[in-house]
């Protein structure tokens, strides 16, 4: 199997660490000690080569002993044909002789289960890729239970886990159909290893304790050299990338579109153009693809495949008559400056008249929904592709060459959707300048957030168990860090959840501790950091004495070792939560504004002092009347930069006293503007 990798051009390290991740993942399998019936969850990118990294274990399980091998690879059959073909195709199995496979799809009834018998009395090997149905898996669990397959070692590889297989009936105490008929599946061969892969892990690991579902442990799979994803498409290389497109263009729920999008028409141009320049200076480049992905209403995308074939045959017609490259389309000549101008090499006028032509001509269109008749596409009829659909190119479909994506659909607020939504990810890094990614500023905004996601929660993950914690206790104490506005995963299958910072404002400590001990601590901390002696900033009619630290500086000699916050200490401040949001934010560099709250005049603010609930009003509010030509000032809550940004992190140091003497001394405390990100994590 290795020897076959090698001439897929996998380097040896990659090798070296995806027989590595397969070892590891087998350990916990039957075979190789006495346990059975651990789930684990294999972790990559979306578009990462999770099939190299599926076909590598199936290969390693057969030869440590797996004689049943169920391959769950998809909920459509469109994407069982084709998860199931490059299976076959990677494994060898449409051509070796050795007759040690056997492929069984989709098995049911008597006949086939005599089959199954008949091959494993033979010694077979058997491969069994099935969809992703609540019919088709108690179908098997039944051939698998009358087949003697009970005490045999098997192996059950859920592809794209977190989409079909959950318990979508959780909420109301029920098991779903297709949650129901895995674990009939898990029953009927107890001698079994439940491997999961996805790239979007976060609602299974958000599961409940007892769910079957929820991993035991976790594999983390690595991309080859070379791999492009979210962080390269939406943040090392968004100038290069990104197109936004305006708001106005987003595809609206019901109506049927009567002409193309004007940012269409321009991502149309720029797909031609850039087809037309690598094909002329790598024909192996082919094939080129674009998706358009504008809705999951199959009559809208219809329409939109329709428009697209028109715009086709008129620019065809233009380019065939046209003289020279001048005579193009505008949106043609206009890309073609831009891709250049990102780095992809430029080919004479007349060569590129030709490649346009010859791209426009081999143009094929494929509608990919569930009411298309021509929804398999068939890479190999033509060297360009354009694929218009929705759901059903969502997750797990692989569109072959993809540079360009039109997406005007409405931004999803679920993490995992949106982001296994994006395709164009996994393509050769030095393939960028003809790669563009069309959005909307919404849904730009939630992938590149999300990008902070992925990467935290690996991180965060890798950390968590090397220091010896189990999985099982990273959803409670971690947890996931949101795009706001964002949830993690679709309600259905994930029960209640814990949320901080939700709702994005400022945290206030009300109720700071009156503890001589604290207080001076407090006030030494104040003092070191240099904010008493800070230049003031001005704020409109107020001005308040302001530094600007890079925030991981703020957090280590300030807010981490801030007394008197422990739980409880004041209403609504969580200050642990706090240092966990604030220490996860992935510019720990960037300047932050540090000021001090006090008394324009020097001094503290006095404030109305309740026992239970500490200050009342810590933050001063605007000023109740602008008059022209005076300053004014907009409150606490609108300055330090929020108003702007409100991704903007600002720590806020009051300096307070009670109006009523005696009642509370004069003292500091805090309120903090967090930004817009939160953290979900499992009750």
């Amino acid at each position: 199997m290795d020897a076959s990798f090698v001439g897929r051009e996998l380097s040896t390290a990659t090798r070296e660490s995806l027989w590595t991740v397969v070892d590891s993942i087998l350990a916990h399998g039957p075979t190789l000690n006495d346990r059975a019936g651990a789930t684990g969850l294999a972790l990559g990118y979306v578009q990462s080569g999770k099939t190299t990294a599926i076909t590598a274990l199936i290969a390693a399980a057969a030869d440590s002993g797996y004689r049943v091998i169920v391959a769950l690879l998809g909920s459509t059959n469109l994407l069982l044909d084709q998860n199931h073909g490059r299976l076959i195709q990677a494994l060898g199995l449409d051509h070796r002789q050795d007759y040690r496979w056997v492929v069984m799809v989709n098995p049911a009834g008597v006949a086939r289960t005599k089959e199954m018998a008949d091959w494993l009395s033979r010694g077979r090997t058997v491969l069994v890729p099935v969809l992703k149905h609540a019919g088709r898996i108690s179908a098997l669990a039944k051939v698998l239970s009358s087949a003697d397959a009970a005490n045999m070692p098997v192996l059950i590889i859920d592809d794209e886990a977190d989409q079909a297989s959950l318990n979508t009936e959780v909420n109301q105490g029920l098991e779903s159909r297709t949650y129901d008929a895995l674990t009939q599946l898990r029953a009927a061969v107890p001698r079994h290893l439940y491997v999961q892969f996805t790239a979007t892990p976060y609602a299974p690991l958000l599961l409940e304790p007892d769910d079957h579902l929820r991993p035991d442990f976790i594999e983390l799979l690595q991309p080859g050299e070379g791999y492009t994803g979210g962080r390269e498409f939406f943040v090392d290389h968004a100038d290069v990338v990104v197109r936004p497109i305006p708001t106005l263009d987003e595809q609206a729920p019901r109506s049927l579109p009567t002409q193309l999008p004007k940012s269409l028409v321009e991502a149309f141009g720029s797909f031609v153009a850039g087809t037309a320049l690598l094909l002329t200076s790598d024909p192996t480049a082919a094939p080129v693809s674009m998706l358009v992905h504008s809705t999951q209403r199959n009559d809208v995308q219809a329409r939109y495949h329709f428009l697209l074939q028109r715009l086709v045959r008129r620019w065809t017609e233009v380019a065939t008559t046209a003289q020279d490259v001048d005579a193009l389309p505008q949106q043609l000549t206009d890309e073609r400056a831009r891709i250049t101008s990102l780095g992809a090499p430029d080919v004479g006028d007349d060569d590129f008249l030709e490649g346009v032509r010859f791209t426009l001509r081999e143009t094929t269109l494929w509608l990919v929904n569930s009411a298309s008749d021509v929804n398999k596409v068939d890479w190999k009829v033509a060297p360009v592709h354009v694929l218009v659909g929705g759901n059903k190119l969502d997750r797990g479909f692989t569109v072959e060459g993809l540079t360009v994506t039109y997406m005007n659909r409405p931004a999803s607020d679920q993490v995992d959707t949106l982001e296994q939504r994006a395709r164009a990810f996994g393509y050769r890094s030095d393939l960028l300048p003809y790669c563009q990614f069309f959005a909307t500023p919404r849904t730009l905004k939630v992938l590149r957030e999300t990008v902070d996601t992925e990467y935290d929660l690996r991180a965060n993950l890798r950390d968590w168990l090397a220091d010896g914690h189990d999985v099982s206790t990273w959803a409670g104490q971690v947890g996931l860090l949101l795009p706001q506005g964002t949830k993690p995963s679709r309600q259905t299958v994930l029960t209640t959840l814990s949320r901080f910072n939700e709702r994005p404002g400022w945290h206030q400590l009300r109720r700071p501790s009156v503890d001589p001990l604290v207080r001076d601590q407090n006030t030494s901390i104040v003092e070191a950091i240099g904010l008493l002696g800070a230049a003031p900033a001005d704020y409109g009619r107020l001005r308040h004495p302001t530094l600007r630290l890079p925030l991981g500086v703020i957090l280590d000699q300030v807010l981490t070792s801030w007394a008197g916050v422990e739980v409880g200490s004041s209403p609504g401040w969580r200050h642990q939560e706090l240092l966990d949001l604030l220490g996860r934010l992935p510019d720990q560099g960037a300047l932050t504004p540090l000021l001090l709250m006090e008394h324009p005049e020097g001094g503290p603010r006095q404030r109305e002092w309740d026992p239970e609930l500490g200050f009342i009003n810590l933050m001063q509010g605007a000023d109740p009347v602008r008059r022209p030509g005076q300053p004014w000032y907009p409150g606490d809550r609108a300055i330090g930069g929020v108003t702007e940004d409100p991704e903007q992190v600002v720590v806020q140091v009051h300096r307070v006293r009670s109006t009523e003497p005696g009642a509370a001394p004069e003292l500091f405390t805090l309120a903090i503007h967090a930004g817009r990100r939160g953290v979900v994590r499992k009750v």
